[in-house]
């Protein structure tokens, strides 16, 4: 038995004209229980769209907190860094950690720790 539009709308016809043969009947009735599984198929899938929304209006949310939270973040450090040279600094010529821009040696080499070659008044992060 096919559940074609066509078929199911002659056996609901005949039904309704109570003129419905017993082997028909059966035709019909597995032709709703058919429809019926379709739809909680459907209502099924619906309901697992729906949560996938949520999930991913909920990651949303997330990413925009999290993205305010990084330019509040890169906003402070530009506060707190304002004036400051923030280059990365390079060893001393003695192979040490530079301390600090223009600082003597702790080794004795006769160069200061001027690694980096800004100029902290004017550079802006």
């Amino acid at each position: 038995m096919t559940t074609q539009p066509d078929r199911v709308h002659h056996l609901l016809d005949r039904l309704l004209r109570g003129v419905l043969l017993p082997e028909e009947a059966e035709q019909l009735a597995g032709a709703v229980r058919i429809l019926q599984a379709r739809v909680n198929d459907q209502d099924g899938a619906a309901s697992v769209t729906v949560s996938a929304i949520r999930l991913m209006n909920q990651a949303g949310a997330q990413r925009d907190r999290a993205e305010a939270c990084v330019r509040e973040l890169e906003a402070e450090v530009a506060r707190l860094t304002a004036g400051q040279c923030t280059h990365t600094r390079t060893l001393c010529g003695c192979g040490r950690p530079d301390p600090g821009a223009c600082h003597p040696c702790p080794a004795g080499s006769p160069s200061l720790h001027c690694a980096c070659v800004c100029d902290p008044a004017k550079t802006t992060p």
